[in-house]
């Protein structure tokens, strides 16, 4: 599949897309052919789409949302669509899992967080997770311990 991220950026400064969400780092927009499109706001941002770049790559686990493209600067990323989730409990029973605590010790995201060094703790709001062909899969999922250390961790520290 061919991308033409420049015809993309010019649909989004033109008000093309249709805006979905956003997070403190990136905005999430409908390209309208089964896909989104990530723009990192600032250097975390980036970061996050380097980060699903790289899960979705390298993962065959079936449970994030796969990325079809990034820009060479990572601060576009092209992901499947998924239609969203409203009830997080929607995945805890899918995986067979009676709560979020469940969840989080069972082997499989266990496996998970530390193969690709996640914060599961990102995991437990609906909003993480959509559902592709009738199965619930990660669709924000580039907030790995390495961007929370290099972006985020200051902001911790000084409420402290």
């Amino acid at each position: 599949m061919f991308i033409d991220f420049n015809d993309i950026m010019f649909g989004l400064r033109n008000g093309r897309y249709v805006y979905i969400g956003s997070g403190s780092s990136r905005e999430v927009y409908d390209l309208e052919n089964g896909y989104v499109v990530k723009v990192a706001k600032n250097k975390a941002g980036i970061e996050q789409n380097r980060a699903e770049y790289y899960i979705s790559a390298n993962d065959s686990s079936g449970i994030f949302a796969k990325v079809i493209e990034a820009s060479s600067d990572y601060g576009l990323l092209i992901m499947r669509k998924a239609k969203k989730i409203k009830d997080i409990r929607f995945v805890w029973n899918y995986f067979n899992a009676g709560n979020k605590h469940e969840f989080y010790e069972s082997p499989h995201m266990q496996r998970l967080k530390n193969k690709y060094k996640l914060l599961l703790g990102d995991f437990e709001k609906a909003s993480s997770w959509g559902i592709i062909k009738g199965r619930p899969v990660i669709i924000d999922y580039g907030f790995t311990r390495y961007v929370e250390r290099k972006y985020y961790r200051r902001f911790y520290e000084e409420d402290l």
